[in-house]
């Protein structure tokens, strides 16, 4: 298969570039390498919590170069995921109330998609794990094939389940961690995106609009507006709120 990914991304209004506390894999667009296999991911580090920068940038590049099976979160890994982190923290000595920011932990939603090819077929199998409210959406032509986790925009004000860098607070989240699979066809595309734009598509979908459109055409001839344009349009129409918003765009062929 042929994979082109390309990532958009924005920090909320008012903040500075160094201050977005999202992530995504691959960190760099793809441009119809051809593999037999792709992992990608999205992940959403949670404001109130330190450190959650650095979290959800270990989670999406860890779990997308892992050997574990794509649909999870548990296992040898995570704890190896969690000591890099606590490392990484502590480079510096900290004050004592840095320490305990440490102890309390990071949090991050995430959403990892795999991609696999079938030998001498025109498609293949795709499957998904999510924490929290990070989604992904299959597009087929027109048509919205998958949405996952199955929400609609009404679920974005609960608050989500949320992957930690402290293994205390995990023992039940990780049951809360939940799988798809599926099969794409050439020219599938799959849009990850954190819950801000998440909720954004999802209202625009019960519509019966067409917000895949604009995800498709950007940075295309078609084009309506640059992302961070586009973004700051729909907040200030109220249709986004103020946050962290992330893209994911892949498609195979």
């Amino acid at each position: 298969m042929r994979v082109f990914a390309k990532p958009f991304w924005a920090q909320r209004h008012g903040n500075e570039d160094s201050e977005y506390e999202d992530a995504f894999w691959p960190r760099e667009p793809i441009d119809g390498l051809s593999m037999t296999s792709f992992r990608c991911a999205v992940a959403d580090g949670a404001t109130e919590t330190s450190y959650s920068r650095i979290w959800a940038a270990l989670l999406v590049r860890y779990w997308c170069r892992s050997a574990c099976p794509a649909t999870t979160f548990d296992g040898a890994d995570l704890p190896k995921w969690q000591q890099s982190w606590s490392r990484i923290v502590r480079r510096r000595p900290l004050p004592w109330y840095g320490e305990e920011k440490v102890r309390q932990g990071a949090f991050a939603a995430i959403l990892g998609l795999a991609l696999d090819d079938v030998p001498n077929g025109s498609g293949g199998t795709w499957s998904a794990v999510a924490i929290g409210d990070s989604c992904l959406v299959q597009v087929r032509g027109d048509e919205v094939l998958a949405r996952f986790p199955p929400l609609n925009s009404a679920a974005f004000s609960n608050r989500p389940h949320l992957l930690s860098s402290n293994p205390n607070y995990n023992s039940r989240v990780v049951n809360h961690a939940q799988k798809t699979q599926g099969t794409w066809q050439g020219d599938d595309a799959f849009y990850l995106m954190t819950d801000a734009l998440a909720c954004w598509f999802m209202r625009e979908d019960e519509q019966r609009r067409t917000p895949w459109k604009v995800l498709r055409d950007l940075e295309t001839c078609d084009e309506v507006k640059p992302f961070r344009e586009l973004i700051e349009d729909l907040r200030k129409q109220g249709a986004l709120r103020n946050d962290d918003v992330t893209l994911l765009r892949v498609e195979v062929s």
